[in-house]
């Protein structure tokens, strides 16, 4: 009877170059390495909280909105939330030390770029610090942090985890989260100017493809409606 091979001790040859490569990456690389993390989650966020703000905080018609109250896009809005609250997070995490950990921490980098330079860059740090620490010392920042920590990225016995209950961002909330993104941005520049670099980030996301969605199936489902109504009165 053939036995069984042992695949626990296998590890292919791709795995360890990467454990190795990410083990062994230059300084410049490891923070080539943030700034593409950091920008991935800044895309996100804002792509998110854009969404949010479409299909929560616009004006539609009343055909429109029976696609925007469907079940599809309800779900849709909690994923989205999901989304934002975790990424906005990570943005403002403090960070490790350890290079694996925390890669889209802005604090961490701050500090990496502060330990790389004389004294080129403390102006920048400075300002970077004072922006992080506005951020974190808000009471929008006290609510986004205790969704993450009691109900979307652990779910503690609290009286914010109700079960089968997610209450939606405000107005005030997405407008809160747009104005710390923007200070995010102004954060990420500085690093980007390192470099010589310099990053355009639309703040809300243009992006309108969903609203042009829900525009063009409502009056396509007005149109149809109104249409089979005629084609059954025909037949009958």
């Amino acid at each position: 009877m053939p036995k069984a091979k042992n695949e626990s001790l296998t590890i292919p040859i791709k795995v360890l170059a990467a454990i190795y490569k990410r083990k062994f990456m230059t300084k410049d690389e490891q923070i080539e390495n943030r700034l593409t993390h950091i920008y991935w989650s800044i895309y996100l966020y804002n792509t998110s909280l854009s969404e949010l703000q479409t299909i929560s905080d616009e004006s539609y018609s009343r055909e429109e909105l029976k696609i925007i109250n469907s079940h599809t896009f309800n779900f849709y809005r909690v994923t989205l939330q999901y989304c934002f609250i975790m990424e906005y997070c990570k943005l403002l995490e403090n960070g490790s030390k350890k290079n694996e950990q925390n890669v889209s921490s802005l604090n961490r980098l701050n500090e990496i770029l502060k330990e790389g330079s004389s004294n080129n860059f403390q102006k920048l740090y400075n300002e970077n610090l004072h922006l992080i620490d506005e951020m974190k010392t808000s009471s929008f920042y006290k609510k986004i942090k205790t969704l993450r920590d009691k109900k979307f990225g652990h779910a503690d016995n609290n009286e914010i985890n109700k079960p089968f209950t997610i209450e939606g961002l405000r107005t005030k909330d997405i407008a809160c989260g747009f104005e710390h993104l923007r200070m995010i941005k102004v954060i990420f520049n500085n690093f980007g100017s390192v470099y010589g670099r310099e990053y355009d980030v639309a703040i809300p996301s243009r992006e309108r493809r969903t609203r042009n969605f829900v525009s063009f199936h409502a009056k396509y489902q007005h149109y149809f409606m109104n249409n089979s109504t005629r084609a059954v009165k025909d037949l009958l």
